[in-house]
């Protein structure tokens, strides 16, 4: 098939609406690699406890794809600056549908487990190039509202899969599996609507990367991402427990409050390009983390129902600000020839740090409990609120 001509970014918004619907939906696939088997765990861990190693290998399952993701992220970046975007997002769909579905037709955990590996490369190939690929289609003063329409994405994207994934495991441990064959029906879609992304050494040269990759700058602003995500997730790791110490041990009351969290950071998203022009990005990230910070404090001391659900929402406010923020401000620095490895950093670190929370938790939670856990989170949310307050003003001064 012939490839679709790249939309001008100065066109109007619908010519461009198709690709953007397409790569939205793209983006709730990075969710729906983890978040769609977690109801299955336990009939998998049944399933498999006769098994040499199940016991271990299962947990796995859930967590090896977002390790594979942060590894092959960047390669996927520099891969999709050295060819086309639609090519790199295209054979990660192929991966994801084949890996993903692996639950389906293998039966033993080994074998899953190695799938899974597969399916986090798939998902470090799919998010860098869709981000990269959006960032081509909109200029910078559309490019805050639309990266806020994909965080958006991503988090409804993540409840409906959560309740899909629930629905299809009360029938069997396996039903959660054949989610991931849905992405196929994207790929005519993909190859009519999307536009390829001229590789660096076909763009014009006005448009050519000047100078080296901004490492220090990226780094800078992965900063953020890394932060958020690694004290997002102490949220799904220990709310379930410290409820049940409350007395309240019922998995759908934890996880309406975790529903409400990421319904809530949706929501935030999708008004970002309106948040965005309230103050330059270095603020608006320390606002994020201090709002973040005294979220976490007051999570705490493990205060009454209501005020947990509304805890909720405060973090995932903060949470929703965040991703588009780090976004917007990379992509309004990195040369377009370099949005690939750009994306691919920006990638890394969110789920390196979804990787890293788990481990986290369970060096935490010895020492200093429940309690402890989510008062070290709030700490690390103050730091880079002071980080990126430091920032501001370096950035001020020149």
């Amino acid at each position: 098939m012939s490839a679709s001509p790249d939309p001008d970014t100065t066109g109007g918004m619908a010519a461009r609406i198709p690709a953007l619907v397409i790569l939205l939906l793209c983006a709730t696939l990075t969710v729906m690699a983890g978040a769609t088997i977690a109801p299955s765990l336990p009939g998998i861990a049944a399933h498999f406890e006769t098994q040499p190693g199940g016991a271990a290998l299962v947990p796995l399952i859930l967590t090896v794809p977002g390790l594979a993701i942060a590894i092959a992220a960047p390669l996927a970046g520099l891969l999709a600056d050295r060819t086309h975007k639609r090519r790199v997002l295209l054979t990660g769909i192929v991966v994801y549908v084949i890996a993903g579905s692996s639950g389906l037709y293998l039966d033993t955990i080994g074998l899953i487990t190695f799938g899974r590996l597969f399916l986090g490369v798939a998902v470090g190939a799919i998010m860098t190039s869709a981000m990269a690929l959006i960032a081509d289609l909109f200029d910078d003063a559309e490019r805050g509202r639309i990266l806020g329409y994909q965080a958006a994405a991503m988090s409804f994207g993540g409840m409906s899969f959560i309740m899909a994934g629930g629905f299809l495991a009360d029938l069997h441990w396996r039903g959660p599996f054949a989610v991931y064959l849905a992405p196929l029906l994207l790929i005519p879609f993909i190859l009519a609507r999307v536009p390829c992304g001229p590789p660096a050494d076909k763009m014009p040269e006005t448009r050519a990367p000047k100078g080296r990759f901004p490492w220090a700058f990226t780094a800078m602003i992965c900063v953020a991402a890394f932060a958020n995500f690694f004290t997002y997730f102490t949220i799904p790791l220990k709310l379930p427990f410290m409820l049940r110490d409350m007395g309240l041990d019922s998995a759908a009351l934890a996880g309406s409050a975790i529903a409400l969290l990421t319904f809530s950071s949706g929501i935030v998203a999708l008004v970002f390009g309106r948040i965005r022009a309230m103050a330059p990005p270095p603020l608006l990230a320390s606002l994020a983390f201090l709002l973040a910070s005294a979220g976490f404090a007051t999570l705490s001391l493990q205060p009454p129902l209501p005020v947990v659900f509304g805890l909720m929402v405060l973090v995932g406010c903060a949470s929703g600000i965040v991703l588009p923020n780090a976004t917007t401000w990379l992509y309004s620095r990195v040369p377009p020839a370099m949005r690939g490895q750009a994306a691919g950093l920006m990638t890394m670190s969110v789920f390196m740090a979804q990787f890293l929370a788990a481990p986290f938790v369970l060096l935490i939670d010895p020492l200093g409990g429940i309690g402890g856990v989510y008062m070290s989170a709030a700490f690390i949310a103050l730091l880079t609120a002071l980080f990126y307050i430091i920032v501001d003003r370096r950035l001020r001064a020149g």
